[in-house]
């Protein structure tokens, strides 16, 4: 950990050698940093997810790549072969769309032009489900990159990680009915307005999946699940 602060040296070392937890602040006094380890997985939950290791690296690799090409990713202030701590960028939207009582409407406008910007330059996040995206006050952040790529995006790869970003903008909707359409709309207007060639590969993909909503009787208690009707619904309706 050559050439960082040693107040940040010192408190990552004393986490590294406490107790394993995945993701865990640092309060420092210029700030909070998050320090997040490479998950440790073993027998079902591995089969399930993949190699933790593997994903991690490839987020590591994914916020200094984006980094470079001036996207909002988190940026890194240390790392090591199995952890990384970034910055505190602010609340996710999700909390923001559950616990913000104030206007959010150019906050979650703000969301849709950064994927957008995103999928402009050909990268997709992986999962960009609002509770992946940080608003500091300013600017939106990516965060929880283990499932990006390095490698430039079809359109095809590009729409379904937009239809990833709408079908979480509705999911949370739910606990959220009253503000939530208004904050959805403004994401996926602003969105439109500067990728609307991807928005129309999405709506073909979502064309063909007009089938997935009759099999969500089998678990009708899941947000997730009862979001795919709506979504692909507001996909086909291509409404403005």
């Amino acid at each position: 950990m050559i050439g960082i602060d040693p107040k940040l040296q010192a408190a990552i070392r004393a986490a590294l050698n406490g107790p394993y937890a995945r993701v865990q602040p640092l309060d420092l006094p210029t700030g909070r940093v998050w320090l997040k380890q490479a998950e440790r997985l073993t027998g079902r939950m591995r089969l399930q997810k993949g190699d933790g290791a593997k994903g991690f690296a490839r987020e590591v690799a994914g916020l200094h790549l984006l980094g470079h090409l001036g996207l909002p990713a988190a940026p890194v202030l240390a790392e090591g072969d199995d952890w990384v701590a970034t910055p505190d960028l602010g609340p996710t939207l999700r909390e923001l769309m559950w616990h913000d009582a104030r206007d959010l409407t150019p906050v979650f406008a703000a969301a849709g032009t950064a994927l957008a910007n995103l999928h402009l330059a050909s990268y997709r996040h992986g999962r960009p489900a609002i509770r992946d995206l940080c608003w500091n006050g300013e600017a939106i952040h990516f965060i929880d990159l283990e499932r990006f790529s390095p490698i430039k995006s079809d359109p095809r790869g590009l729409a379904i990680d937009l239809m990833i970003f709408v079908h979480s903008l509705y999911a949370d909707s739910l606990l959220a009915p009253e503000k939530a359409p208004q904050l959805r709309e403004a994401a996926i207007a602003a969105y439109r307005k500067l990728a609307p060639g991807i928005w129309a590969h999405a709506r073909v993909t979502a064309s063909w999946l007009g089938w997935l909503p009759t099999i969500t009787r089998l678990r009708p208690n899941s947000r997730d699940w009862q979001a795919l009707a709506p979504t692909l619904t507001r996909f086909r309706s291509d409404q403005e």
